[in-house]
């Protein structure tokens, strides 16, 4: 065999030899037996979590700080948690804390403005927040790696010197005016806000909230002074984590933040929660005829992380109602097919008492029935405890879980420095899986009935009542929770005399017959049709505009829109709107403004100032009348010109546009239309600032609108 042959044959060789052993190596390994139950489905151990160990030190002022390096991208990310919050600022300027920690960004420092400082960050790729909350404070820069020192002096400068400018200021709490104005419009959010301040109170550290009148009285100063209390080293948390070494980080950062004087200071206690908190069992009741599902939440004050109870109560909750496995999804909603979402949860806070809740949303007609189901798995829970198979799913639930909350280095560096603020330990994280895995049957059996009181709890019912399967009050007594939002306060006018009464219905009786006398009181319904332009942040947009007004309270307006065209309605019952998107119900927060515009409206106001209804009376002027109706607590103030007794000015406080403000329309241009003068030209001020103009190109009095256009569509 030649040299070449050899080869051949030693390569088919192989290649055969090869083929047999993958062959081989292809046959499958028996296989186990297929589970015939998920239930008895097999899985290893969890791995340990493996949490960094950080190097934390203390710089001379105070300041903690925690490092730990991580390679893995060019980064570095610094936050810091300070000891501050809106539970320590004064219930009457309820908001202080959140706009001071919103504009100690916007409003930039003493060396850089807000928006010197955007274009800095932009050039950089670099972000940098802050943020006041309930019970702390954060502020943080996340920067590449190179720009490092300059996005530390950059925290350093907005963390000591804020310049709180007072346009920013201003902007913020517009911010706020228009959640306030918004907060009824979603059904779930009242439902858990106001369980939340139903079991702490609403005039206490874990209860209130900003009003309009509570953001009214803050000053630039009160911001100043926030700052200054709080924002101390002494009550600063420093975690970075990202590309670096750790002794150089510390270097950097005690060039940039040790020089930071030490305030001296208390750091201030926990406020103590309200002994009445434990106290709160009932019936309550929301009604808002607006919806047509119903939300029920009832529980009660609840405990600590720190508590040795805190894990064997995680299990229980777990069990009751923590997931898809749960007794309250599996009974109440797959069972009985009651509830669209429920669930419970024992929400322990970290240094003062939580809140322990079950719920559960449904339609209207089934709400008693889901609050006894509710109550009855709760009662269950607290009679018998749990099963062996429930108490092995809730832990391994729970813990494969866990494993989630650790899947950044951020996210474990921001854990330690909570820890630390809060004054746990540093092995939390190994203590609570380690006490989850010890939690018994017994142990779950001995919480929930030390601790599931049935006939201790606050049950809070949000829906529309003439739909309940039957009357909330067969419960029990019922307590009703208002709300409504409070409007913000307006000058107080002094008590009409029969002099200025008497003088005010005479200057409005001119401008009556100024603008047509008998043709005006002959009005039943008019329609305007005008161009309005708007004044935005982006600019100016126009927009056409018709609305027909009827004075027996019904209202109808088309807008068009470069999106398309937008109607809105009220039938005398309720308000509606249209969009390309679709047909819905006007928001809580606007169906409020609808009876203010109609006692605004001019023509309705100059018809009926002479009932006894209303109360009118002049400003001290002959140029200024005050109309009120003392039922809706409403007002307006009307401004004539006493050369033509026509209307020049309307002053009132409403939502246009936004949250509730001092709104003027300026009028001019006057011109017949059907026997009556209207102005042509309005110009819209909110705070003194334009925000709109209208120039009316047509009027037509007494169109005579079919009733129908007014009821909501029922076509999208």
């Amino acid at each position: 065999m030649n040299r070449q042959n050899f080869l051949t044959a030693l390569m088919i060789s192989v290649a055969l030899g090869s083929g047999a052993a993958a062959q081989q190596a292809a046959k499958p390994a028996p296989r186990s037996p297929i589970p015939k139950s998920y239930k008895d489905l097999k899985y290893p151990p969890l791995n340990d979590i493996k949490v960094p160990e950080p190097a934390r030190f203390e710089l001379s002022n105070g300041m903690v700080v925690y490092l730990v390096e991580d390679h893995e991208l060019p980064t570095v990310t610094i936050s810091a948690m300070i000891r501050s919050g809106s539970r320590w600022e004064p219930i009457a300027r309820a908001g202080v804390a959140s706009i001071t920690g919103s504009v100690m960004r916007t409003g930039g420092t003493a060396t850089r403005s807000g928006d010197q400082l955007d274009e800095e960050l932009d050039r950089l790729a670099a972000v940098v927040e802050t943020s006041i909350g309930e019970d702390s404070g954060r502020a943080m820069v996340s920067v590449l790696k190179e720009d490092l020192d300059r996005g530390l002096s950059i925290l350093a400068d907005v963390l000591q010197h804020p310049a709180f400018p007072q346009d920013k200021i201003d902007l913020a709490k517009i911010q706020q005016r228009d959640r306030i104005a918004r907060r009824n419009d979603d059904a779930s959010g009242i439902a858990f806000r106001e369980f939340r301040r139903l079991i702490f109170g609403k005039d206490t550290p874990y209860g209130h909230q900003p009003e309009y009148d509570t953001l009214n009285s803050i000053a630039r100063e009160d911001l100043v002074a926030f700052h200054q209390q709080y924002f101390q080293p002494e009550n600063v948390i420093l975690g970075a984590w990202g590309d670096f070494q750790a002794a150089d980080m510390r270097a950097r950062i005690e060039k940039a933040l040790g020089g930071w004087a030490r305030g001296g200071r208390q750091k201030p206690p926990a406020p103590p929660v309200d002994p009445a908190a434990s106290s709160r069992a009932g019936l309550y009741q929301i009604s808002k005829e607006d919806v047509t599902q119903s939300w029920v939440l009832m529980g009660y004050l609840g405990g600590k992380r720190n508590h040795p109870d805190y894990y064997a109560l995680t299990v229980m909750n777990d069990i009751l109602g923590g997931g898809f496995a749960s007794r309250l999804f599996s009974n109440v909603r797959s069972a009985q097919g009651l509830a669209y979402a429920v669930g419970s949860n024992w929400n322990a806070g970290w240094d003062r008492p939580g809140t322990f809740t079950a719920l559960g949303s449904t339609k209207t007609e089934t709400t008693v029935k889901i609050l006894e189901s509710i109550r009855h798995e709760l009662r269950t829970m607290a009679e018998a405890g749990a099963t062996d198979d429930e108490l092995a799913r809730a832990k391994d639930s729970i813990l494969k879980g866990f494993a989630f909350e650790f899947d950044s280095t951020g996210e474990i560096v921001q854990r330690l420095v909570s820890y630390d603020y809060y004054g746990y330990p540093l092995d939390y994280l190994q203590q609570y899986r380690a006490n989850i895995e010890k939690v018994t049957k017994a142990d779950v059996a001995r919480v929930a009935k030390q601790y599931v009181k049935t006939d201790q709890l606050a049950i809070l019912v949000l829906g529309k009542e003439k739909g309940f399967d039957q009357p909330l009050s067969s419960l029990g007594p019922v307590t009703a929770i208002d709300i409504a939002i409070p409007k913000p306060k307006e000058e107080a006018l002094a008590a009409a005399t029969p002099e200025a009464t008497a003088r005010g219905k005479a200057i409005l009786a001119k401008v009556r017959d100024a603008m047509g006398g008998p043709a005006l009181k002959a009005i039943k319904e008019y329609t305007s049709v005008a161009t309005l332009v708007l004044s935005t942040p982006q600019g100016e947009f126009s927009m056409k505009q018709g609305a027909t007004h009827n004075l027996s309270g019904k209202m109808l307006s088309k807008i068009q829109t470069p999106m398309g065209e937008i109607v809105s309605g009220y039938d005398g019952q309720a308000g509606w709107m249209k969009t390309p998107q679709g047909v819905r119900d006007l928001p809580a927060s606007e169906q409020a403004e609808v009876a203010g515009t109609f006692f605004r409206d001019t023509v309705s106001l100059l018809q009926n100032f002479e009932s006894g209804a209303l109360t009118v009376q002049s400003l001290g002027t002959d140029d200024g009348v005050a109309v009120e109706d003392p039922a809706r607590k409403l007002q307006v103030k009307l401004y004539v010109d006493p050369a033509t007794n026509l209307l020049v000015k309307k002053s009132y406080t409403a939502a246009l546009m936004g949250a509730p403000g001092a709104i003027d329309e300026i009028y001019s241009d006057y011109r017949e239309a059907g026997g009556v003068k209207f102005p042509h030209k309005v110009v819209l001020n909110r705070e003194g600032k334009k925000i709109g103009e209208q120039t009316v190109t047509e009027i037509k009095i007494n169109p005579g609108l079919d009733d129908s256009a007014y009821k909501k569509p029922t076509a999208p």
